[in-house]
């Protein structure tokens, strides 16, 4: 990770900054900065440096051919607070990827990783009106465990 280039950096040029709830720091960052986030988020999936409060995560590309097309998150485990109100995996595909099927693949690939890092109940909560997230969710085993005025909180469970 730590030696991705211009293309994932430009790919995340083309994800919000807060996209329907998923967090991409690197939205309007320079280049240069871009090469210290992926040392921090290699740091922070290897549990070096953490700050209080924060748990180990692990960031993934998801390529279309060769081009990066998306980018996806898996926390290694959850703190209480974040089982309340936080989740296991986050997702994103740029815009001009979507309703192609790749929020599917992405969140297939990322559970298959949650398998091999032995997660096996995962919770994901996507915002009620991002239609499409709760779809995929769905489609890939997602069970509703609660709703709340602006999020489905939903558990997948593997293994």
């Amino acid at each position: 990770m730590i030696d991705d280039g211009k293309e994932t950096y430009d790919m995340l040029q083309q994800i919000e900054a807060c996209e329907n709830g998923f967090m991409n720091d690197v939205k309007g960052m320079s280049y240069e900065k871009y090469a210290q986030w992926l040392k921090q988020n290699d740091d922070c999936s290897n549990n070096i440096g953490l700050k209080s409060g924060r748990v180990p995560q692990t960031t993934f590309w998801l390529y279309c051919n060769s081009t990066p097309v998306g980018i996806g998150r898996i926390r290694h485990y959850l703190t209480d607070a974040l089982k309340e109100n936080g989740r296991n995996i986050g997702y994103a595909i740029t815009s001009s990827y979507r309703g192609k099927d790749y929020g599917n693949e992405i969140l297939r690939l990322l559970l298959n990783e949650c398998k091999l890092m032995k997660i096996f109940e995962i919770l994901v909560d996507p915002y009620k009106c991002n239609e499409n997230s709760n779809k995929v969710i769905f489609n890939n085993g997602g069970r509703l465990l609660k709703e709340t005025y602006s999020k489905n909180y939903y558990i997948i469970t593997i293994g």
